[in-house]
């Protein structure tokens, strides 16, 4: 092994072994937990069709409570990972659509970043984001009024 390639594999090693459980430094390296749960009031089910950069990460149908999980590892600070998500539910007979970004490493979508954790809530007012720092739930993001899809 030639001695870049091997200062590169400990630069990178050192990065990340810095920043992988320190939220303080304004970013994360390491594995991150995408949770999203149907916490409509209505109790009605939750579709939400979700792709990470091109990819499709599948449609779930989430009944009251249940949650859609995905992780992935990020080891490259800056890399290009996005997912967006298509949500739809049934409000009092008409249905409600939206798309939503909920990860982007290239711009914020969130008040307050998610590191290890990032957590959604589906609420019939929009998405609430679980900031682990104060571990609250804060509104982040109304339904749109006119969205389709």
């Amino acid at each position: 092994m030639s001695s870049l390639k091997l200062n590169n594999i400990l630069a990178i090693f050192l990065v990340a072994s810095l920043a992988r459980f320190e939220p303080s430094l304004g970013f994360y390296l390491g594995r991150r937990h995408l949770h999203i749960v149907n916490w409509l009031d209505n109790q009605e089910p939750l579709m939400v069709r979700c792709w990470c950069n091109g990819g499709s990460l599948g449609t779930h149908n989430l009944k009251y409570k249940e949650e859609f999980r995905w992780e992935f590892l990020e080891i490259i600070p800056f890399q290009l990972m996005k997912i967006e998500c298509d949500m739809e539910f049934n409000d009092g007979g008409k249905p409600r659509r939206g798309h939503f970004v909920v990860f982007d490493s290239t711009q914020e979508v969130r008040r307050r970043e998610c590191y290890k954790w990032c957590n959604w809530s589906v609420g019939i007012y929009g998405l609430y984001a679980y900031d682990e720092v104060d571990e609250r739930w804060d509104y982040e993001i109304p339904w749109p009024s006119k969205n389709t899809f």
